[in-house]
């Protein structure tokens, strides 16, 4: 078996980078998008073993790609990285593996991926 895949999905091109350049050094296959809508082709596309999601995107929002994505890949783990920590909601309650606020740190997130990978 390869390197665990992971998309990141934010809007923010700083975040998206430094995430994706971690995550990589770190031995995990990464791909990146910058919106909901994107990231929901991509998982058409390829098979992940996990997502990091943000919230807060343009035009199709971090609510509405996890719910695109799960219809799709209901057991694919979805890890929300938000600034909004009081921004839950029942759909996001029931389908993230995880719940994050920003600012994480890095090494942070890398461990919370591979506790995920490894309940799957």
């Amino acid at each position: 078996m390869g390197e665990p895949r992971i998309l990141i999905v934010d809007d923010e091109e700083p975040i998206r980078r430094a995430v994706g350049r971690w995550l990589a050094v770190c031995g995990f296959d990464v791909d990146t998008a910058d919106d909901g809508d994107v990231a929901v082709a991509m998982c058409r596309e390829k098979t992940y073993d996990a997502v990091t999601l943000d919230l807060e995107m343009p035009r199709m929002n971090g609510i509405d790609a996890m719910t695109a994505i799960k219809k799709s890949h209901p057991n694919l783990p979805i890890i929300v990285l938000t600034g909004l920590p009081n921004s839950f909601d029942e759909t996001l309650l029931s389908h993230a593996a995880r719940i994050l606020t920003k600012p994480i740190r890095l090494r942070d997130l890398e461990t919370e991926i591979r506790q995920i990978l490894a309940a799957t």
